[in-house]
């Protein structure tokens, strides 16, 4: 769905032609419920998740980010699907060529499979967060975002029959115990979880989500971007 989106994004479109054509696709696909709203951020734009203030007046000024040749975006959706089972998937695309903004975006790709790899259920979920943070501290020189109600990665829900909430994502990882991974989170680490480092380089961010199932060894359930 994320690649069919992709496919229809043209140099010169806003943010929200972007989340239109999203929009369309969902609609195609029968989406009718999301985990989380879509979210869109084109250039500058994709630092969006960086606060909630950055969040909140972003939805203002959507029309006003263009996408420019050899600039980035960033693409987050969570369809439900058959009414109980949340997807959550992040990509980010560099459209023309752009070294720099390429090679963020081949590092935020790589850490989030290695993060992903890393855990098994003989740890705590802190084990996972401190690995993640010593890589990404020694090995490049990008800035790490703390995304409100995501942190590092998170735990994914399987959605209520009843549970008919426009965004049942949030509602979950709100009330949710021990969603997210954390310093503080001593839980062990298993089950099925959501790994999304967020990368910033020069007004620029990025990110991967890794979909993973932990028991003794990492399954990623989905390794095609």
């Amino acid at each position: 769905m994320s690649k069919e989106i992709v496919s229809k994004i043209e140099v010169g479109m806003s943010e929200k032609d972007i989340e239109d054509t999203a929009s369309e696709v969902f609609l195609a696909y029968n989406v009718r419920q999301h985990w989380h709203r879509p979210i869109i951020g084109v250039g500058e734009g994709s630092t969006k998740l960086s606060s909630v203030h950055a969040l909140a007046s972003s939805f203002l000024t959507e029309h006003k980010r263009i996408l420019q040749e050899d600039d980035l975006v960033l693409i987050d959706i969570a369809p439900v699907y058959m009414t109980t089972y949340a997807g959550d998937y992040t990509t980010t695309h560099v459209f023309g060529n752009n070294p720099e903004l390429e090679a963020l975006v081949a590092y935020a790709r790589d850490i989030s499979r290695k993060i992903a790899e890393y855990a098994s259920n003989e740890m705590i979920v802190t084990d996972v967060f401190r690995y993640a943070q010593e890589l990404i501290r020694t090995i490049s020189n990008y800035t790490r975002l703390y995304p409100p109600l995501i942190s590092l990665r998170h735990r994914l829900s399987r959605i209520h029959p009843l549970e008919n909430l426009p965004e049942p994502g949030l509602s979950y990882l709100i009330l949710k115990k021990f969603p997210f991974i954390d310093s503080s989170n001593l839980t062990p680490m298993d089950e099925l979880w959501v790994v999304e480092p967020y990368l910033m380089h020069k007004e620029r961010a990025a990110k991967f989500e890794e979909l993973v199932f932990v028991s003794r060894k990492s399954v990623i359930l989905d390794r095609d971007y």
